[in-house]
C-alpha cells in the first residue's frame, strides 16, 4: 500500500489509523523479519529534534514517525494537512503485545527503575501468557555499551521497547540497530511505570477532553519544565499557518 507522511515543523508523520499502521504496515514486515524503528513522537520531542541535528537525523531515519500527542494532531488540522488519528506508544504497545501473544512472538523489555521493570515484566507475562518474554532490563545503562544490547541480539527478539526516556531511548536503537537480525523496536516513554502502576493513566473523560497532558503533570508536578516547550511549539505552527494562508 501507499503511505502518505505529513510533515510538521519538519518531521514527516505517518497518515494512518491504529488498525491500519498494525495490520497493513507493522504485522506484513514483523511477518517477514524486516527490521521495523518506530518512532512516537510528541510536540516536546518535535522541538527537541529541530534543536538537536544529530537526535533529528535519527528520528527521520526511523521507518515510521507516529502521531503521539494531540498537540501533533491539532497543528496537523491548522496547516490543513489533518493526520487521521493519534497513535500513542502506550496504544501501540498494547497492540503489539497482542499480536505477541497470539503469534507466540519473542519480546523484550528494556527500561525504566529496576523493581517498575520487575512489576512491568510480571504483569505482561500475567496479561499475555502466549508472548514469549525473553528477558528485561532496567534503564539505568551507558547508552553506548555493546555489551548489554549483543546480549538482547543473541536472543533474537521480535520486539524490543525501550522506556529509557527520549532522546536515549532513540539513540540506543540508532546505536545498536546493527546488531540485530530482525526486530520491530520503539521507545515507550514512561510506559513501563503505567504497566507496573507507578503512574496511572489518565482516565478516559480526560482523554477525549484532550487533557491527557493535564493529568499527567498533576501526577509528576517536576514535569512543569518540559511544558514549556508547548507554547513555542503552537506558536511555530501558527506562523506556518500563517504563511500559507498569506500565500
Amino acid at each position: 500500500m501507499s503511505e502518505k507522511f505529513v510533515e510538521i515543523l519538519t518531521i514527516p508523520f505517518i497518515d494512518t489509523n491504529m488498525d491500519e499502521f498494525i495490520n497493513q504496515m507493522l504485522y506484513p514486515r514483523m511477518r517477514n523479519q524486516e527490521k521495523t524503528f518506530v518512532v512516537t513522537a510528541n510536540p516536546e520531542i518535535v522541538e527537541y529534534a529541530n534543536e538537536h541535528q544529530d537526535y533529528k537525523d535519527i528520528i527521520t531515519n526511523a521507518d515510521y514517525i507516529t502521531p503521539d500527542g494531540i498537540g501533533i494532531i491539532m497543528a496537523s488540522k491548522w496547516l490543513n494537512q489533518p493526520l487521521q488519528e493519534r497513535i500513542t506508544g502506550f496504544d501501540l504497545m498494547n497492540e503489539l503485545f497482542s499480536i505477541a501473544n497470539e503469534q507466540a512472538l519473542k519480546v523484550y523489555l528494556l527500561g525504566a527503575e529496576e523493581s517498575v521493570i520487575e512489576k512491568a515484566a510480571a504483569k505482561v507475562q500475567q496479561q499475555y501468557p502466549g508472548l514469549n518474554l525473553v528477558g528485561h532490563h532496567h534503564g539505568y545503562i551507558d547508552i553506548e555499551d555493546e555489551t548489554l544490547a549483543k546480549s538482547i541480539a543473541d536472543l533474537e527478539p521480535d520486539i524490543v521497547l525501550t522506556a529509557l526516556g527520549f532522546p536515549r531511548q532513540e539513540k540506543w536503537t540508532s546505536l545498536h540497530y546493527p546488531l540485530f537480525k530482525k526486530g520491530l523496536f520503539m521507545g515507550v516513554g514512561g510506559s513501563f511505570d503505567v504497566l507496573a502502576g507507578k503512574v496511572n493513566r489518565a482516565p478516559v473523560v480526560w482523554q477525549k477532553m484532550r487533557l491527557e497532558w493535564m493529568y499527567r503533570l498533576i501526577q509528576e508536578p517536576s514535569r512543569w519544565k518540559r511544558m514549556l516547550v508547548l507554547p513555542q511549539f503552537v506558536w511555530k505552527v501558527r506562523r506556518i499557518r500563517r504563511k500559507v494562508q498569506r500565500s
